[in-house]
């Protein structure tokens, strides 16, 4: 780069420079300067004075180009003020007082880690300076506090910071602006008392409306909190718990064909000690008990796909059936082996259904029967899910509430696919230390109205800390 290339990319006129030399030296570039003599005031009496006590050698890194390391050798002039006798620096157009790193480098370090996969070491490697430089340049210029609760706000928790008081943070957002509110490091109920505690109880009751998982924390906590609102508990987690309780159903159809087989295979290994054969209704009964264990094992997903199933579609062959199959087939085959299995994933999809077809007016009648149909069932499992039903029931009829403000339902999946970032951020750090600085860098990546500032003597020069 010759001289004026590097004028432009500091942002320097050669009115500015009284002198400049640029070199390379060894895999850094180099640029020597010294800025013209100016008039300063004094800032402590303000008197104008252009006195020079002597110069100090000033050595600064800055982020000119990325694959080499540029360093600004500035010749700097130190005043004094001939009333007071106060001697001070010049001002400088390069950095902050006392820092070795340039304003441009601070600048594009904060805008890099805005982007939650790049890593503080990632940053550094590429500006040439330390991690722990990066992380000093954040935890200066970024300083984001809680915003205002919002008229639509949603709990949430993940497992993205462990401390010795809690293994899951707790995620507030807001469903209307889609911005987190607040990350806190607990999801007790404790710590979320003397949280809510310090918020204004007017601000508290503009909160109209909570949608939640299954935690009763979080009921407990918003009925305190938000006496204004209404609890809308997340249809996803009501219909994960539900899957869960079928797959049980599944698992023990399972350990009991297992249980067959073994039984089964364990007296023909003997029986081959004898020279002697299981019967054909013996050995047609293993044949089936080794074949349902194998499409529960590997196809159980075709019980909570959301897929229609094509009959028509091209059978390939399964040769562990030794037959041609396709998809609606082998569902055909699991659904019917066992009538257990076939009612639970009727009651399933029942479920599902009535998450899709029912409204506000029709759900509370609808999830009556829902009851009624679970506690009649011969299944355990179903009948621990209606007790589920019973115990949310006023939750789950306020989630087919359509809130005027952001005109739909209320779900978790918003507040869901925010803490994969937050896990991102963590796992690309490989996790991180300080609380502080994780819930500042998770607010400032996922908020995309959220900026940095730049003080200068305590003085905000730019951005906005709470945008």
């Amino acid at each position: 780069m010759n001289e004026n290339e590097i004028m432009m990319f500091l942002g320097l006129d050669h009115a500015d420079i009284e002198s400049i030399e640029v070199y390379h030296d060894f895999d850094s570039l180099i640029v020597e300067l010294s800025l013209n003599k100016k008039e300063h005031n004094c800032p402590l009496c303000s008197n104008p004075t252009s006195k020079i006590k002597g110069y100090q050698m000033k050595t600064i890194k800055h982020s000119v180009l990325n694959n080499v390391e540029c360093i600004i050798k500035y010749n700097a002039r130190r005043y004094i003020c001939p009333i007071c006798k106060t001697t001070f620096y010049e001002n400088n157009p390069f950095a902050y007082k006392g820092s070795s790193i340039s304003l441009a480098t601070v600048s594009n370090v904060l805008e890099d880690l805005k982007n939650p996969s790049l890593t503080f070491t990632y940053i550094a490697n590429k500006y040439h300076i330390s991690p722990s430089s990066v992380a000093l340049i954040f935890d200066k210029h970024v300083d984001i506090p809680r915003r205002t609760l919002s008229e639509c706000l949603a709990f949430d928790e993940t497992g993205a910071f462990h401390s010795k008081d809690s293994s899951f943070i707790c995620v507030l957002l807001d469903h209307d602006t889609k911005n987190i509110i607040d990350i806190l490091p607990s999801r007790k109920k404790d710590d979320l008392i003397k949280y809510f505690e310090k918020i204004p109880k007017e601000e508290r009751e503009n909160v109209k409306y909570v949608s939640f998982d299954m935690y009763e924390c979080y009921r407990s906590i918003s009925k305190k909190y938000f006496p204004s609102s209404r609890c809308i508990v997340d249809k996803f987690h009501v219909l994960q718990e539900l899957s869960r309780k079928v797959t049980r159903v599944r698992i023990n159809i399972m350990n009991d064909y297992k249980r067959t087989y073994d039984k089964l295979h364990n007296e023909a290994l003997k029986l081959k000690e004898e020279r002697r054969y299981l019967s054909p209704d013996k050995l047609e009964l293993l044949k089936e008990a080794d074949e349902n264990y194998y499409l529960l094992k590997k196809f159980n997903w075709l019980l909570f796909t959301n897929k229609v199933l094509d009959p028509n579609q091209k059978k390939k062959m399964n040769h562990k059936l030794g037959r041609y199959l396709n998809y609606y087939d082998i569902y055909d085959l699991i659904i019917n082996m066992d009538n257990r299995l076939k009612e639970a994933v009727e009651l399933h999809d029942r479920v599902s259904r009535f998450y899709k077809k029912e409204t506000i007016n029709t759900a509370k009648q609808e999830i009556e029967e829902l009851i009624i149909a679970f506690r009649t069932s011969n299944l355990k499992e179903m009948n621990e899910f209606a007790n589920t039903l019973v115990r949310w029931k006023q939750e789950i009829i306020n989630s087919f509430i359509v809130i005027p403000s952001i005109n739909r339902k209320m779900t978790n999946a918003l507040i869901e696919n925010r803490n994969k970032s937050i896990k991102l951020i963590k796992h690309s750090s490989n996790g991180y230390q300080c609380w502080k600085r994780f819930r500042a860098r998770c607010l400032y990546c996922l908020n995309s109205d959220t900026t940095y500032h730049l003080n200068t003597d305590n003085n905000t020069k730019g951005g906005n800390n709470n945008a």
